[in-house]
């Protein structure tokens, strides 16, 4: 996929600059950026500063140029933005105030504490997840009667349950609790309080609770919020937790993560708490099924030639046909492989919503789902990707109108499909559509006529 450079000008330092994206991952923009020459420290979160001197070469390395505004639209569909309130510096801050306010005695353990919650190596389970899980516990604890030693215990747990992260499921938390014990004991807690900690952050172990017990359930409850998010928000959670595995092969971690999310979706309630039941709930389970749709393809190992470890994108894609049975074809800027409408799912999305959603930001055509007939699901090698594979729920849709170039996309082309289409099927045909859809469209009952055909060629719009 293409990264996204909006215009030099945003002054700094004598010069004006851009703002460097992509919608893909921040590998790709870290690879971007050093084959541009752009240093490592002008990485800002989830873009990078280029100077304006860089604009021109930026461009014509592959980055699509866009105004301000597509970048961040961009970059907020992506879910890779980080918004200003989720910046651990700007959360540090306010995770010290709270910590003060709660416990103004133990300064030294609130800062050794916001320390460990920022150290560099995680991605996910930093100052914001920390920040989240105490405001959730701030609003699911309200109305539940504990006495103040129960609520402060819950707090401290809150504050400790991550406080030793290094990707090892198990010895985290357990290494977490004994930090709780012993931390809390050398600064004068007392020992009944400092035991309802550590038994409160050994729940997040496996994630279960009593019936009766009600502050186990807030914490676990606070600790899954995340769950359900926004699509946005769960997109950003989801990069987060495979950055912090980015060591661990993508079948291996799509099957270590299935086995999780099934164990999770498998429980009715989610939730255990009727306040985050009704909340988290339904966007919950949304979230959990569609995550778990794309990593049983991940987590399957090879299908139809797929490699074990080949990255896997889902996708989808529409079929749009004139009235002669041409199939709309689009090419996307910096690329030169025509395919299909359509593209990646944004999390919680089913394919039929992303064909309609895509259709309509490609090349301006509303459609309804009602109007979709599935012609398939393909795997193919990616077209604009190397390496990399999709896994694509394909439609048929009537042509609702004339379709227009937009977006990212810069070429439409009308690619007749009959087997006797002269000049046989052209090579810079996707993969997907060359080797699976067309093939899919002939044998398909109805299929395309056998008759003489208007040339393959055309610029955008040409018809």
């Amino acid at each position: 996929m293409p990264v996204y450079i909006d215009p030099p000008l945003w002054p700094a330092h004598g010069t004006h600059f851009s703002h460097l994206i992509s919608d893909t991952s921040y590998e790709e923009l870290h690879d971007f950026a050093d084959r541009l020459g752009v240093a490592r420290r002008a990485f800002d979160r989830d873009h990078y500063d280029v100077r304006e001197d860089l604009y021109p070469a930026a461009v014509a390395a592959g980055a699509l140029p866009v105004d301000g505004r597509q970048l961040t639209r961009v970059l907020v569909r992506s879910g890779l933005r980080v918004p200003a309130r989720a910046r651990p510096d700007r959360i540090a801050r306010v995770l010290r105030r709270r910590w003060t306010a709660r416990f103004p005695a133990h300064p030294e353990l609130g800062a050794e504490l916001v320390d460990r919650w920022s150290e560099p190596h995680r991605h996910y389970h930093g100052p914001a997840h920390l920040l989240a899980v105490l405001e959730a516990v701030d609003l699911l604890r309200t109305g539940t009667g504990l006495d103040p030693a129960r609520a402060e215990a819950l707090v401290l747990a809150a504050w400790f349950h991550d406080a030793v992260y290094r990707g090892r499921p198990g010895a985290d938390e357990r290494e977490s609790a004994e930090l709780a014990r012993s931390r809390l004991l050398a600064a004068g807690f007392p020992e009944p309080l400092v035991a309802e900690v550590e038994r409160l952050v050994l729940l997040t172990l496996g994630h279960r609770v009593a019936d009766e017990d009600t502050v186990g359930a807030v914490l676990l409850d606070a600790d899954l919020a995340v769950l359900g998010a926004d699509p946005a928000g769960y997109a950003a959670y989801v990069a987060g937790v495979r950055e912090e595995y980015a060591h661990v092969p993508g079948p291996l971690f799509a099957q270590a993560r299935l086995r999780v999310l099934e164990d999770l979706q498998g429980r009715q309630p989610l939730f255990r708490t009727a306040a985050a039941q009704r909340r988290w709930g339904p966007t919950a389970a949304r979230n959990l099924e569609a995550e778990i749709g794309r990593l049983r393809v991940a987590a399957e190992g090879p299908t139809d030639g797929l490699p074990a470890d080949a990255e896997v994108l889902t996708i989808t894609a529409v079929c749009l046909r004139d009235d002669d049975g041409a199939l709309l074809t689009v090419r996307k800027r910096g690329t030169e492989r025509f395919m299909l409408v359509g593209g990646k799912l944004d999390p919680g999305e089913s394919p039929a919503a992303a064909a309609v959603r895509e259709t309509a930001e490609e090349v301006g055509l509303r459609l309804d789902t009602a109007q979709l007939r599935p012609l398939g699901v393909f795997v193919a090698p990616a077209a604009n990707e190397t390496g990399a594979w999709v896994h694509c729920t394909v439609f048929t849709a009537p042509l609702t109108g004339r379709p227009e170039p937009l977006a990212e996309i810069q070429e439409l082309r009308w690619q007749p499909v009959d087997e006797d289409s002269p000049g046989g099927l052209p090579a810079d045909l996707a993969p997907l559509l060359r080797d699976h859809v067309i093939p899919a469209l002939r044998r398909a009952p109805g299929g395309p006529r056998s008759r003489p055909r208007r040339a393959a060629s055309g610029g955008a719009g040409s018809r």
